[in-house]
């Protein structure tokens, strides 16, 4: 049961990690250079994409044990 939860916040944390980088990346080509990537959007990159290597780690590890586990 902890496994099936730890793969459910992987995939959560997955979908929070492509949408808060994806909003930093558009973030300057949205507002027509008006916000640099010095400003804020490279801090939004940066956190995103740690939060979405976390989260892949936690669904693989998550997704290993689900199988593992499985009753066959």
């Amino acid at each position: 049961m902890l496994w099936k939860i730890v793969l459910i916040l992987g995939i959560l944390g997955l979908l929070l990690g492509l949408a808060a980088t994806g909003v930093s990346v558009a973030l300057p080509v949205v507002t027509d250079g008006r916000v640099a990537w010095d400003e804020g959007p490279i801090f939004g990159v940066i956190g995103g994409g740690l939060v979405l290597v976390v989260s892949f780690l936690m669904f693989l590890v998550g997704l290993i044990f689900v199988i593992k586990n499985r009753k066959r």
